[in-house]
């Protein structure tokens, strides 16, 4: 006779999290979730809060309150987004009503778009910055030029480049392999300046198996151990300090590989597959040839 065990319910923010395909996206929504059930119940996480209380009129309160501090129309739609998740998780266990739920689902999406934030670099900018690092011959430099030109030449997220592992490289048929958000995968060629690069760094590192970028110590040294997402925001940040070079974070290297892609004549849509981008109006937020074509325009304005 078979003996049936029974176990507490998961909560229907939980069922929704672990609908989620990447881990990833997972805790993103979590903490969404937790400040979501902070602002509508004082609950101290999302696991605490009851969602059977969900309605329609607190989550409009609550995304007018979002707006009140300042937060981007993109960042309310991520909010709603991850609360009619819920929502559609706690009408399938019968804890709201099939008309709560629809006033919920109802709700549209917050409309506008804030002004894009960072640049895309010069090519002199560019250069400046990796020769800077190639000019110290060390292993931990040479690695930090490879982040740089691989983020660059091929239009990485920091955390792409960071979870990257030395079978994803294939330097026969220069390509890249990448792991995306939604754990969505890419196949990028590389150019022949990141490849003479990557060539250099893999001198230092060896052909072991495991991350591509290692981590390294004061003294110069290379650990069989991968950097994190924040590492190559930090080593960025320490090496155009060094090199002279006007702020930047790794995101505008890859705004500078969409844009470059689209001054050289490159379809919306090719770039668009190239950067991992579900939405193409994403991918326009990555072009800043008008910027500089407006400042252009201006400065040149007879007066």
């Amino acid at each position: 006779m078979k003996t049936h065990q029974y176990c507490t319910p998961r909560a229907a923010s939980e069922i929704y999290l672990l609908s989620l395909q990447s881990l990833k996206s997972r805790k993103t929504m979590g903490c969404f979730l937790d400040r979501t059930a902070l602002l509508l119940q004082n609950a101290k996480s999302h696991l605490k809060a009851d969602w059977g209380a969900l309605h329609y009129e607190d989550i409009l309160d609550l995304l007018t309150t979002l707006a009140s501090e300042g937060k981007a129309p993109s960042t309310l739609n991520t909010y709603l987004a991850a609360i009619k998740g819920v929502a559609r998780e706690a009408w399938r266990k019968h804890i709201i009503s099939v008309e709560q739920y629809q006033h919920i689902k109802e709700i549209k999406r917050i409309k506008g778009c804030r002004a894009i934030k960072g640049r895309a670099l010069e090519l002199d900018e560019l250069n400046q910055l990796i020769e800077s690092c190639l000019a110290q011959n060390s292993d931990i430099t040479t690695r930090d030029a490879a982040i740089f030109a691989i983020v660059y030449g091929a239009g990485l997220r920091r955390e792409e480049c960071a979870e990257l592992n030395l079978s994803d490289l294939n330097m026969k048929h220069a390509t890249i392999r990448i792991l995306g958000k939604g754990n969505k995968q890419r196949l990028n060629n590389l150019c022949e300046r990141t490849m003479d690069i990557l060539t250099l760094y893999l001198k230092a590192r060896g052909n072991a198996k495991g991350r591509l970028f290692y981590r390294g110590l004061r003294s110069g040294r290379l650990l069989s151990e991968g950097i994190s997402s924040q590492a190559v925001y930090d080593i960025l940040a320490r090496r155009q300090k060094m090199a002279g070079i006007d702020h930047m974070t790794p995101h505008d290297l890859r705004r500078t590989f969409a844009t470059n892609l689209l001054k050289n004549g490159e379809d919306v849509f090719t770039v668009q597959n190239l950067m991992g981008h579900a939405n193409i109006d994403t991918t326009k937020q990555y072009d800043m040839r008008g910027k500089y074509a407006q400042k252009k325009a201006a400065l040149a304005l007879p007066f």
